[in-house]
């Protein structure tokens, strides 16, 4: 009988956690397939993809700080300075050296 209690509440323990998960999907608008292991990978997928996005929301000065660095080095490029040493460091990353 103990064994017997033990797989049950196994069996509902496991039953709650995808109920938690079927209620996350229909709060995303999608529909649960009914198989557990494929909803909680969409699942993972989702909450996955929205704390990326909240990250680069709330780090804007990063994108901002980049997109600086690349503009001075095109700048720097643009007036000619340190052409000869970029292409010979292209050269050499590409093994042509």
């Amino acid at each position: 009988m103990s064994i017997n209690a033990i797989s049950m509440s196994s069996c509902m323990t496991m039953d709650s956690e995808y109920q938690r998960i079927m209620r996350q999907l229909r709060a995303y608008g999608i529909e649960p397939t009914g198989d557990k292991s494929v909803d909680k990978a969409k699942l993972q997928r989702i909450e996955q993809a929205k704390e990326s996005q909240n990250s680069k929301l709330q780090n804007p000065n990063d994108n901002k700080q980049k997109s600086e660095e690349e503009v001075s080095s095109e700048q720097f490029v643009d007036r000619g300075q340190g052409t000869d040493q970029i292409a010979m460091l292209n050269k050499l990353k590409l093994g042509l050296l």
